[in-house]
C-alpha cells in the first residue's frame, strides 16, 4: 500500500525505496548478520509500517492543499520512509545478545536506531546528506528530550516531513484499533528496562516508574491530553493533512483515537466539549470556533464562577425530583455552532455519533446487544410518560447483561452523596433515595475518576463500601459502573451488579458505555422539562 501510495503521487518506484522494504524487513525477522530478530511486541516491524503508512497520506494531503512551490519530492517521501522504519529499530539486540527481549533498550532506543540507520544508510552508499537528514528525523521521535527542529532542519521541506514522521509514530500507534489491548506489550517492554536498570534509580532521574499495567490503562486519557495533543501542536499539527488525503472531511485516525477513548476509558470531559473536540479534529470546525461556541454557550447559560454549584442545584431540586414522579429546546454548544454556520446539521450529527456510538463500541456486538439498544433508542422517545421508562429499559440491560441488579445514582455535591435515583432488583425498594457518601463506595470512585470500573470480587477491591448491602441484606459480589456525562459534568453513574458468573466482559461495558450515553442525552431534555415546569 506504501509503495502504492509513491506510484500514484510520483510515477514508477525506484529499486532503492523496494530494496530498503525488504532490507528493513529482513533486520527485523533477523536476516542480517548483525543483528538478532526484533522481539519485543509493541515497538515491532508492524509498528514501523504502520508509522510509515501514516507519513505517506500525511505527504500526499500536504501536496494536496499546499503551494505547488512548497510540495513535498519523491526524495522526501524516501527520507520519510527510512526514518520510519528505522525510528524503533534501537529495540532490536545485536547478534549474540540473548539477555531479555529489547525492552532493556527503551530509554536508549532512539540512538541505537539511529547508529543503525547510518550504517545501512552508508553501507547503500547514500548521500551524506540524505543519512543526516534521516538521522536528523529519527531523532524527533525522542519525545523526552525533543531537539528543537528550527535548528535541525533549516529546508523547509525536510522539515517538513520529519514534523510528519514524528507525528505518524504518536498517530499510529493511538489510532491502532488494538491500542488498548496492546498496552499489556508496551508494559512488558516497560518491565523488562526497570529490570536491567533498576526501577529505584530510573524514579530517581525523573522516568516515570509504572507498577502495573492497569496503572498505563488508566492513565491513557491524561497521557493524550497532557502529552500527545500538546506534542501534535508542538511538531506543527500535521495529522490535520489526514483529512486532506482522505477527503469528504474525514480522518480515520483521528476517529479510531476517539473511538479508543471514548470505548475504553470513558473521557472527564463533557459531552459537548469532547464533541467539540471531535469537530475541531474532524476538519468540520476550528479550535478557534469552538472556543468562540462555548463562550456564547457560557454566556447564555449564564454559567460564570458558580457554575458547578449552580448545576448541581438544577441537579438537585429538579432532575431527582423527577425520578419519584408519576408522569425546548436548550442552547447547547451544537445548536450554537450551527447558528453560528460553522457547522451543518450533517456535520453536527456525524460529530455526535462519533462521540455518542464510537464504531469499536458496538461493532463487535452479537445481535441479542445491538437489539437491546434499538430497543432502548425506541423506549426513550417515550420518556416524557414518565421514570418507569428507564426502569423498563434498567430490567432489559439487567437481562441481557445476565445480571441480578441495576441503578442509576446522582451526585448530590452539596450533600457529597451519591443518591440513588432509580433501581432495578432485590434491592430496590429499600436502596432508592439512599445516599452514598462520595468519598467512599465505588460510585463514588467512578464519579470522582469519570471511568469505568468493572470488578468481579468486591470483597478484594479496597473501592467498595458494603454499607447499603449491610441496610438492606443484599450481597453484591460483582459490579461493573460506568460514567454519566452531561452538560460538562459528570453527574453519577450507572451500574450494574451481581453478573451471573460475576465476571462482566468487554463487551459488557461497550454496551452499558453506550446505554450511558444515551440516558446522559435523555437526562438533558428532563431537565429542561422540569425546569420549565418550575418556571
Amino acid at each position: 500500500m506504501i509503495l502504492a501510495i509513491f506510484h500514484a503521487e510520483y510515477g514508477e518506484v525506484p529499486p532503492r525505496l523496494a530494496m530498503l522494504f525488504a532490507d528493513v524487513a529482513d533486520l527485523y525477522a533477523g536476516r542480517w548478520s548483525s543483528h538478532e530478530a526484533c522481539a519485543v511486541t509493541y515497538h515491532n516491524f508492524s509498528h514501523a509500517l504502520d508509522v510509515c503508512l501514516a507519513a505517506a497520506r500525511m505527504l500526499v494531503g500536504w501536496n494536496k492543499v499546499e503551494p505547488p512551490t512548497q510540495a513535498l519530492d519523491g526524495q522526501c517521501f524516501h527520507l520519510a520512509m527510512a526514518a520510519s522504519l528505522f525510528h524503533d529499530a534501537g529495540y532490536i539486540k545485536n547478534k549474540g545478545d540473548h539477555a531479555g527481549l529489547g525492552g532493556k533498550f527503551t530509554l536508549i532506543h532512539v540512538g541505537r536506531g539511529m547508529e543503525i540507520a547510518r550504517e545501512y544508510l552508508t553501507r547503500k552508499q547514500w548521500s551524506e546528506n540524505e543519512i543526516e537528514a534521516v538521522v536528523r528525523m529519527i531523532s524527533l521521535t525522542d519525545y523526552a528530550k525533543m531537539p528543537d527542529i528550527d535548528l535541525l532542519f533549516k529546508n523547509p521541506q525536510l522539515k517538513a516531513m520529519a514534523q510528519m514522521v514524528a507525528t505518524a509514530d504518536l498517530v499510529a500507534q493511538m489510532a491502532d484499533t488494538d491500542y488498548i489491548q496492546r498496552i499489556d506489550d508496551l508494559f512488558a517492554e516497560f518491565q523488562e528496562v526497570y529490570e536491567f536498570e533498576n526501577r529505584e534509580a530510573l524514579a530517581k532521574k525523573g522516568t516515570k516508574v509504572y507498577k502495573t499495567v492497569q496503572e498505563i490503562k488508566d492513565g491513557t486519557i491524561a497521557f493524550y491530553e497532557k502529552f500527545v495533543v500538546p506534542t501534535l501542536g508542538k511538531l506543527g499539527r500535521m495529522d490535520r493533512y489526514l483529512t486532506n488525503f482522505f477527503g469528504d472531511g474525514r480522518n480515520p485516525y483521528q476517529e479510531n483515537i476517539t473511538a479508543n477513548l471514548s470505548g475504553h476509558l470513558i473521557d472527564v470531559h463533557s459531552q459537548w466539549q469532547r464533541l467539540g473536540d471531535i469537530l475541531t479534529e474532524l476538519g468540520l470546525a476550528s479550535s478557534e470556533q469552538i472556543t468562540n461556541a462555548l463562550a456564547r454557550q457560557q454566556i447564555l447559560t449564564g454559567q460564570k464562577s458558580e457554575i458547578l454549584e449552580s448545576s448541581n442545584l438544577l441537579w438537585r431540586e429538579h432532575l431527582l425530583p423527577w425520578f419519584t414522579t408519576s408522569a425546548q429546546e436548550g442552547r447547547c454548544l451544537g445548536d450554537i455552532l450551527m447558528k453560528m454556520q460553522v457547522v451543518e446539521p450533517k456535520s453536527l450529527a456525524k460529530g455526535l455519533l462519533a462521540q455518542m456510538l464510537p464504531d469499536s463500541l458496538h461493532e463487535s456486538l452479537p445481535p441479542r446487544k445491538l437489539h437491546f439498544l434499538l430497543q432502548t433508542a425506541i423506549l426513550l422517545q417515550n420518556i416524557c410518560k414518565g421514570p418507569w421508562i428507564l426502569e423498563v429499559v434498567l430490567e432489559m440491560a439487567n437481562e441481557v447483561l445476565e445480571c441480578e441488579a441495576s441503578s442509576i445514582l446522582i451526585a448530590d455535591l452539596e450533600k457529597k452523596e451519591m443518591l440513588v435515583a432509580l433501581a432495578t432488583g432485590p434491592p430496590k425498594s429499600m436502596t432508592v433515595g439512599k445516599g452514598i457518601t462520595m468519598d467512599k463506595g465505588l460510585s463514588g470512585w467512578v464519579y470522582h475518576n469519570g471511568q469505568p470500573a468493572r470488578v468481579s470480587n468486591v470483597s478484594a477491591d479496597t473501592r467498595f463500601n458494603n454499607s447499603t448491602d449491610r441496610q438492606t441484606g443484599f450481597a453484591t459480589r460483582s459490579i461493573l459502573a460506568v460514567p454519566l456525562h452531561v452538560n460538562g459534568e459528570c453527574i453519577g453513574t450507572l451500574e450494574a451488579l451481581n453478573k451471573n458468573d460475576d465476571n462482566f466482559s468487554n463487551q459488557d461495558m461497550n454496551v452499558l458505555t453506550i446505554l450511558a450515553n444515551m440516558l446522559a442525552n435523555v437526562m438533558v431534555g428532563i431537565l429542561c422539562l422540569q425546569s420549565n415546569h418550575a418556571s
